[in-house]
């Protein structure tokens, strides 16, 4: 059975192309830019594209074509108010607080799995008191939790660009998650390692660790 996608926050659509090259079939965009909207519907003519988050219902995503039951709901929420170079206003703030968008689209889909992303300084934003908030949301939703955080310049890409990954998946069993976020930094080895799983969908999700942070 075909995995169905979901991408939040999707700019131009880095999640969408990752999704797809995983044999994920991308269902709809949430993105409220106008400019990025136009490039998603040229890169994805089929894909189902939606403006603010904060008028998509979870049924209007099912019936789209996402199963839940088989899907994976994928969003680099807004930073602004968590980034070390900002106000660190935290979630309570108007751009990074979108964060709550997201678990209510994952009450009202109930997505089997789901991939977050977002600067480091979430981990320190409020003392540490805002990604404390952040997994425990998660998890009273019945999602086991996993997270860490990757560099882009350690996976094939010239740029250093640290984010944190925090993956989960339905259920109580935690190793899923922290096996996905179980992969070797240093491009060499990666690049490799995509080559001999041919891009397998496991390898897609493998972007980023902690089982509350291995």
């Amino acid at each position: 059975m075909i995995k169905t996608g979901v991408s939040l926050f999707a700019g131009i659509g880095g999640f969408d192309i990752a999704m797809q090259r995983a044999g994920i079939k991308v269902i709809a965009a949430v993105e409220w830019d106008k400019h990025a909207q136009k490039v998603l519907a040229k890169r994805f003519p089929e894909l189902q594209i939606y403006g603010d988050i904060k008028g998509v219902t979870g049924e209007q995503l099912i019936n789209a074509g996402f199963d839940p039951a088989n899907g994976i709901i994928t969003g680099g929420f807004p930073c602004q108010d968590l980034s070390v170079a900002g106000r660190r206003a935290g979630l309570i703030g108007s751009r990074s607080g979108l964060f709550w968008e997201i678990c209510r689209l994952l009450d009202e889909t109930k997505a089997q799995n789901f991939i977050l992303e977002n600067v480091p300084g979430l981990l320190t934003s409020n003392e540490g008191r805002d990604m404390g908030t952040v997994i425990r949301a998660l998890e009273e939703r019945g999602y086991s939790i996993a997270w860490r955080v990757l560099d882009a310049q350690h996976f094939g890409i010239p740029q250093r660009r640290r984010r944190v990954f925090i993956v989960g998946c339905f259920g109580d069993d935690w190793r899923t998650p922290a096996k996905i976020l179980d992969i070797q930094e240093g491009s060499d080895g990666y690049i490799e390692k995509i080559d001999q799983r041919k891009r397998s969908a496991s390898n897609f999700t493998a972007t980023g660790f902690g089982t509350g942070g291995i």
